[in-house]
């Protein structure tokens, strides 16, 4: 729990900087996620947010907790959070494409058919990232975006990581949207499988 709490103080802080430097734009989304056709299955939420800090960069962040678990009644935990920079390298009336870079931080926590304390694992590294904006219609917006870590390390061992997201959101009021979001992650033997789930975006 005081990983959660200082993750989400993270983010918190570096909206707040961008907010202090005259950020132009703020796009925050939230969503309850739970996997489909995988063994185990998960089950969770998910925050992202991107800041205009000046000009066509951007501060970029997500957050997301996970739980799993097996037929075989093992279990675990994944707490994945990411935090880095966006440059804005396209931008049309419908549709905006950016690349960027930052630093991931992954923690796992694994336990047996029966209940245990197990300690939890952490692997961390440098991650680069592609994403795109398009507004195909009035009030519909579509996001995807795809992060690479190449070498994410765990102890002495390195394995890559590939996060994926895309969501599509339909805007009820001025600069709030409901959405759906499809995500999926993986590292080493660690595999999200495909969650999908639905939550609420704003913009301002």
């Amino acid at each position: 729990m005081k990983k959660l709490i200082c993750l989400l103080a993270v983010l918190v802080m570096i909206l707040g900087a961008s907010l202090s430097a005259g950020a132009f734009s703020i796009d925050a989304d939230g969503s309850y996620l739970f996997g489909l056709g995988s063994d185990p299955k998960g089950q969770g939420f998910a925050a992202h947010a991107k800041a205009q800090i000046t000009g066509e960069f951007f501060a970029d962040a997500a957050f997301s907790y996970l739980n799993f678990k097996g037929k075989d009644s093992t279990t675990r935990q994944d707490t994945l959070f990411t935090v880095g920079a966006l440059y804005r390298v396209a931008k049309e009336n419908d549709l905006q494409v950016f690349v960027g870079a930052g630093y991931g931080m992954f923690s796992f926590k694994a336990a047996g058919p029966e209940p245990t304390d197990g300690d939890p694992t952490s692997a961390q590294g440098i991650y680069g990232k592609f994403a795109v904006k398009l507004v195909p219609a009035d009030k519909v917006t579509l996001l995807a975006d795809v992060g690479y870590a190449p070498k994410f390390k765990s102890g002495d061992t390195a394995k890559n990581l590939i996060t994926a997201r895309a969501t599509v959101s339909y805007e009820l009021m001025d600069n709030i949207s409901v959405q759906g979001t499809v995500k999926h992650y993986r590292t080493g033997d660690y595999n999200s499988g495909i969650l999908v789930g639905g939550g609420v975006s704003v913009s301002f």
